[in-house]
């Protein structure tokens, strides 16, 4: 932040780096501080670029944060896939079915069946081609930029223990009172009120706020089956 308010702009890039679940958590602090930061992450070999037929990229998500005048930060973080390889595990432990065009299995076909996609198969991007670029831009945004592995240089076979693939991450914080003073806040809040206007009934990062503070108030609720199975974890 120090480095981002005397610049205008700071740039983390690092390598060697994991894919380690949600990216919000990166982005959404220099918000809070009236900055605006964006990171991208690629992860282990798991998405079949558009017009392919095998996976080459992975989910390679990107978190984006904004601060916002009388409201919470603006923040999302979304895979470049169809769907979280995470979601695609939890619909698969439920026994659910996922819509169409989230995965192929292990032949190239479309499925939606959840654990095909986990035996062998594959993600699709979102939104097509669109999607297919967003996903090759992290690439070179996160690894060729930084050093880090693309998410098909990783050799599994050499690597017994941790799953730690060695990509990399980059990160971008924006000090916007350079270029706005302390206007950028308002006019995010601005743009929200426009959007509402419209008829967006949810804003990007709402509903985490709201999970999130029930959580704080009431308790993280997990069924039976998960509890059981994180104390068999615990216990070794």
């Amino acid at each position: 932040m120090e480095k981002a308010r005397s610049a205008g702009i700071a740039v983390l890039a690092i390598h060697n780096s994991h894919h380690f679940a949600a990216l919000w958590p990166d982005v959404e602090p220099f918000a809070e501080e009236g900055l605006v930061a964006l990171s991208v992450v690629n992860s282990m070999t798991c998405v079949v670029p558009h017009g392919a037929s095998k996976p080459l990229f992975g989910t390679n998500p990107i978190a984006f944060a904004a601060p916002c005048a009388g409201h919470a930060p603006i923040v999302f973080d979304m895979a470049t896939s169809a769907i979280a390889h995470g979601d695609v595990q939890i619909a698969a432990g439920k026994g659910e079915r996922l819509p169409e065009g989230m995965g192929v299995d292990s032949q190239g076909l479309a499925t939606c069946d959840p654990q095909a996609i986990l035996d062998g198969g594959a993600l699709l991007p979102f939104g097509g081609h669109k999607g297919s670029a967003l996903s090759m831009m992290v690439e070179l945004l996160a690894a060729a930029l930084t050093g880090g592995n693309f998410s098909f240089e990783f050799d599994w076979s050499q690597h017994p223990g941790a799953k730690t693939p060695w990509t990399g991450q980059l990160i971008i914080v924006i000090d916007p009172t350079k270029a706005q003073g302390n206007r950028f806040a308002e006019r995010s809040r601005e743009l929200v009120a426009q959007m509402q206007a419209v008829g967006v009934s949810r804003m990007p990062g709402e509903r985490r706020y709201r999970e999130r503070e029930a959580s704080a108030r009431d308790g993280v609720s997990v069924t039976l089956e998960a509890f059981e199975g994180l104390q068999r974890l615990a216990q070794g």
